[in-house]
């Protein structure tokens, strides 16, 4: 049992927060009982703040905040395909990406998994993406199923978030040459961290990144527990956030495959209404024999 700086340091002011933001918009459709089925996997004390400031300090996404969030993005995008002396004086950004600027033509197609199934990200994304702009067809496409853009054609590759950038990176160098080839193409995430942002500039320089909303390192886990104790949200001397949070991991949910901090050891707080990452915390979404996520994959 860890004892607290302070003498019987109340949990009640971050849970009445947490209550908040889940009967409000802001959380929808992340229910209180979810959270309460979750919170019951920790022990009292110690265990039980931790995970309270994780959920207190979780970045949480709806789908009508993914979709600000990609108009924001895509708004970026069509001034980036316009000579900057006409800007959005003489066209929307939506009459941009919608076909009506000069004759360019754009595509949006999202990253295609081997024996994927529907309603993943990909698909949920660019529906969105679809409504952002109000668009009467829809011109849709795989990367995978285009070799060449002609010279009107424009292509981005859509997605909800970008983390290590991994993935992205991955996808275009095994099945998105035709992206690297020339200046008409580009990616569109929501949310974006660093990492990732600059391995794909580094690795694809002619590909430019559009995202609505740019995670940093101090939104992320190891940054953050430092940040709690220096602001004595953690009232704890004798253990820290980081070394709390490891032992459960390592000693109480036993994962098969331990990576703690998440994939690329980013120790993201990230999670969508349509799932998580597994950038993101592994107490979040991983499961175990002694362990059940908040938010499964």
């Amino acid at each position: 049992m860890h004892i607290p700086i302070e003498p019987s340091k109340d949990d009640l002011n971050l849970r009445n927060i947490i209550k908040l933001l889940c009967t409000t918009q802001i959380r929808q459709p992340l229910k209180l009982e979810q959270i309460k089925a979750w919170l019951n996997q920790f022990e009292k004390g110690s265990e039980t703040i931790l995970a309270l400031l994780i959920l207190r300090f979780l970045i949480y996404r709806t789908s009508d905040q993914l979709a600000s969030s990609l108009k924001q993005a895509l708004k970026c995008a069509a001034l980036n395909f316009i000579p900057q002396n006409e800007l959005l004086e003489t066209y929307d950004w939506r009459e941009v990406l919608n076909g009506t600027y000069k004759g360019l033509d754009f595509y949006f197609g999202p990253i295609k998994h081997e024996n994927s199934k529907p309603g993943k990200s990909g698909e949920i994304i660019t529906r969105l993406v679809k409504s952002c702009l109000d668009l009467d067809s829809w011109a849709l496409d795989y990367p995978d199923q285009i070799t060449k853009l002609s010279v009107n054609q424009r292509f981005l590759l859509v997605d909800d978030g970008v983390y290590t950038g991994h993935q992205i990176n991955d996808f275009i160098n095994v099945h998105g040459e035709f992206m690297t080839l020339n200046s008409q193409t580009g990616i569109i995430v929501a949310m974006a961290h660093d990492s990732g942002v600059e391995l794909l500039n580094k690795n694809y320089p002619n590909i430019p990144i559009f995202c609505g909303e740019q995670i940093t390192p101090k939104n992320c886990f190891e940054i953050m527990s430092k940040q709690w104790i220096e602001d004595k949200v953690w009232p704890y001397r004798d253990i820290t956030p980081l070394d709390q949070y490891l032992e459960i991991t390592n000693n109480k949910a036993r994962f098969e495959k331990s990576m703690p901090l998440g994939y690329g050891n980013l120790g993201c707080l990230i999670a969508y209404d349509h799932g998580i990452p597994d950038d993101s915390l592994q107490l979040l979404w991983d499961k175990s024999e002694n362990w059940k996520p908040l938010i499964p994959r």
